[in-house]
């Protein structure tokens, strides 16, 4: 193969951005049984939070922000208009004067204003604001719209509260709601939680080794706390999530505490609640609890070479040492915290809650933190993302990077970013890539694109924008990352390879006639595909892929370590499991045309040493279960001798926020996946949403928040009466449909290849038959089912049959279960 590997240096476009400081902040101090705990604060909270009233019940916590956040945060309430849409809402008071107040509507996508109102009363109560939306008689019933409440206050400007809303006259919200309440309270109580017995379906194979998460599946021991002897502390915060047909979602947040050996442990504990609705009972189909102790930080928690962070999660942890191995920072509960092993001293890099662990409000549990570098020096750098709960920052949504100087005890804020996304999106962006160099040039992934930012200057760069899925890999320990030409997943002939660290740029090209498709890395040594032009797989007129005829691994010296290349095998696709790479094989039937073969394994010797939970351990505890700790190196002879602090002041950038803009936009249709009340993922393929939302009896839904498929909310027995008429917008697309979009008609269409057919269903009982192919562009119409067969219309001979759901589901699986189907968007 004629190929050629070429080193060029990155050249990228640089914006200049600003910079200058003022210094703020202030240093907390608390006694507790003699022994010292600090804690970092900002300024007290400003906004106050807008709840509104529902089923007689004061929910929906909504929180400030200070910039336009469009339709990407209304998943997280909606909101049941009383019926004669007069909506009550509560404005806790806080520091920060309201002096105005208006409303607006819109549809779901923002594209049409309903309503504008402004009011011109309000009444002040001892507790806030007390006042009525009085909503107009210009919505549909039974459908979601935005509502943006504005609140304006005379230093922090105007200040948007957001939540969809629907008037409706079905009050099946009203008793998921209570029945969430009365199940969580239940809990607390041994005898009363026999009551929810019949809502759980506990399994053997569940593990209920830790408290810090329990599910449908756990035991009744586990559900109750065990011997925690477990209390509700405070007020309990009530969302309603979702409301679509028979099925609805509840979240709940609340504190709760125990006495623990060394006095009161504090926790925060989230609990969500998918139901669904029958003329018989409500049925619980999904329920979750996570329980994250709150640090404390005090001398009890250091012990021989542990730091104890007690009932937790894996993902409310992580560790990063400084070269030296002395130096030790650790997130925990979205606090970072530090330890010099040497001089017995820890820090409390960053915090948003004050001295009262237990106030909601800055409870708010909408940001994370992540550790980008530990010097020897105890100096630390690291990210908080997400809701800015407290200081010069508070209202608003984005990424903020810190450098906290351990010699002057002080923390500085290197920049601001500010974001429009969901607060999972924005965290699962970062997850894909975030990488410091030595050399202070920070990368990071926002919404398919990687940017660069030099920490000394502020100036940005873009590196590559318009990613596609499949189309770019990054390395486990986030320092190589590679993408293709173009930023499209398959048909690229040039794959560039950069070295994060030093910077260097590598290209991979093919010969004549030949794409490159980026694989994956085995530790840093990089998985890449070689196709030929004009081989690629075409099923029922839609592409699948380009199968390669051969896979390379190269090395850090851009040195081929192995080539794979089987003769009348191809390559579909890979996974790597560690140090071996799962090959998916195919053989080629014809033009176009091949079949799965059996899978192959690669071996490789590449070095797989970065882990999650590097330096994270954890023991059994009878009384408490799981019980996590951070593991140190040398031993901690007494916790009274560990001295602790936290910053004496905090240095905040005022020179304005970094605008991080791709060089073009990606437009690709985009499908979000929820589950438990939140957003579990987001991928171009439909048929992805669908696994992923699945197992949590959750949704899938467009860029414009509608809601295109649900697990729960299909009825038992549905017949299209007439399938041809249903099926005629479909049909109009099918000989040009290639990939998933949406026509301007506002009929979706939907490439649901890989669904089973039961998850097709849903379709069917909305009203819309499904394409099932069968095989050379031949194809069934879905148009019916009960609970024991489907319906099935044959174009070819016009007929209509039943069969068996068990057979047809099987039938379609062995004919590689190709869908197609169609929603209107509202």
């Amino acid at each position: 193969m004629n190929r050629m590997i070429k080193k060029a240096g990155i050249l990228f476009g640089i914006f200049a951005a600003a910079v200058a400081v003022y210094i703020a902040g202030n240093q907390r101090l608390r006694i507790k049984n003699q022994e010292q705990a600090v804690y970092t604060a900002f300024e007290e909270t400003r906004l106050p939070i807008v709840y509104v009233e529902m089923f007689g019940r004061e929910m929906n916590p909504l929180y400030g922000y200070r910039q336009d956040m469009g339709n990407t945060v209304v998943r997280d309430s909606l909101t049941i208009l009383p019926a004669d849409r007069l909506l009550p809402i509560h404005i806790t008071e806080g520091t920060e004067a309201v002096v105005g107040i208006r409303y607006e509507i819109r549809s779901l996508d923002l594209q049409r204003l309903v309503e504008q109102t402004s009011l011109d009363s309000w009444d002040m109560t001892e507790d806030g604001i007390r006042t009525v939306l009085p909503i107009q008689n210009l919505l549909a019933q039974d459908r979601e719209y935005l509502l943006r409440l504005e609140l304006d206050t005379p230093s922090m400007g105007t200040v948007c509260y957001y939540t969809r809303i629907m008037w409706t006259e079905d009050l099946k919200a009203q008793s998921m709601i209570d029945l969430a309440v009365d199940f969580s309270s239940k809990t607390f109580y041994y005898d009363q939680a026999q009551e929810l017995v019949t809502y759980m379906e506990p399994t053997s194979s569940e593990d209920n080794s830790s408290f810090g998460h329990t599910c449908i599946h756990s035991s009744f021991s586990h559900l109750t706390w065990g011997g925690l002897k477990m209390v509700q502390d405070g007020q309990v915060q009530i969302r309603l999530k979702e409301m679509d047909g028979v099925m609805g979602c509840v979240a709940l947040t609340y504190m709760a505490s125990r006495e623990g050996t060394n006095g009161e442990e504090i926790y925060q504990v989230e609990e969500s609640f998918t139901m669904k609705w029958n003329e018989l009972r409500t049925y619980l189909m999904d329920y979750e609890r996570t329980v994250d102790q709150i640090f404390t930080g005090e001398q009890d928690d250091y012990a021989g070479k542990r730091i104890f962070l007690g009932i937790t999660n894996d993902d409310r942890v992580g560790v990063k040492h400084s070269p030296d191995g002395n130096v030790i920072a650790y997130r925990t509960n979205r606090e970072l915290w530090s330890y010099d092993q040497k001089e017995h001293q820890g820090a409390q890099v960053f915090s948003f809650r004050g001295n009262d662990r237990k106030d909601m409000r800055n409870n708010y549990n909408r940001h994370d933190i992540r550790i980008l570098q530990v010097q020897d020096t105890g100096d630390v750098e690291f990210l908080v993302y997400g809701y800015q709960n407290r200081g010069n920052h508070e209202g608003q949504f984005g990424i903020v990077g810190y450098r906290y100087e351990k010699e002057n005890n002080v923390l500085q804020e290197i920049f601001y970013i500010p974001v429009t996304a969901s607060f999972e999106q924005l965290a699962a962006d970062l997850e894909r890539m975030v990488y410091l160099s030595k050399s202070d040039m920070l990368y990071l992934y926002l919404d398919h694109a990687v940017y660069g930012i030099d920490l000394e200057s502020n100036e940005t760069m873009v590196v590559a924008d318009s990613l596609e899925e499949g189309s770019y890999a990054v390395s486990a320990d986030n320092a190589r990352f590679a993408w293709q030409e173009g930023g499209k997943q398959f048909e690229s002939s040039i794959l560039h390879l950069l070295d994060l660290e030093t910077g260097e740029k590598h290209d991979i090209r093919g010969g004549e006639g030949e794409y490159i498709r980026v694989l994956g890395f085995v530790g840093r040594d990089l998985v890449y595909g070689i196709a030929r032009a004009g081989e690629e797989w075409i099923s029922n007129g839609r592409m699948q892929g380009f199968p390669m005829y051969a896979v390379e691994i190269i090395n850090d010296e851009m040195q081929v370590e192995t080539r794979y290349e089987r003769e009348g095998y191809y390559v579909d696709g890979v996974t790597v499991d560690e140090s071996r790479i799962h090959l998916k094989r195919m053989t080629k039937l014809g033009e176009q045309k091949y079949a799965e073969a059996q899978e192959d394994t690669i071996v490789c010797n590449a070095d797989i040493s970065f882990g999650r939970l590097d330096g994270i351990g954890w023991f059994a505890s009878q009384e408490r279960g799981r019980v996590y700790f951070v593991q140190l190196d040398q031993e901690v002879r007494s916790g009274r001798g560990v001295r602790l602090r936290t910053p004496n002041k905090v240095e905040t950038e005022i020179s304005g926020a970094l605008e991080l803009k791709p060089g073009s936009e990606y437009h690709e249709l985009r499908f979000y996946a929820y589950g438990g009340g939140r957003l579990l993922g987001i991928t171009a393929d439909f048929s992805d949403a669908i696994q992923i939302a699945y197992e949590r009896m959750g949704i899938v839904t467009d860029q414009n928040q509608q809601i295109l498929w649900s697990r729960v909310n299909r009825g038992t027995v549905k017949n299209i009466s007439d399938p041809l008429t249903a099926f005629a917008p479909l049909e109009r697309r099918l000989g040009s449909f290639s990939v998933s979009r949406t026509y301007n008609d506002e009929l979706i269409v939907l490439d649901a290849r890989g669904c089973t057919m039961m998850q097709m269903l849903y379709f069917v009982d909305q009203g819309i038959p499904v394409v099932g192919y069968t095989g050379d562009n031949s194809y069934l119409l879905l148009c019916g089912f009960d609970q024991y067969n489907v319906t099935v219309y044959d174009p070819a001979t016009r007929e209509t049959y039943k069969v068996g759901l068990n057979d047809s589901t099987e039938y379609f699986r062995a004919r590689g279960n190709d869908f197609v189907c169609a929603a209107q968007v509202q």
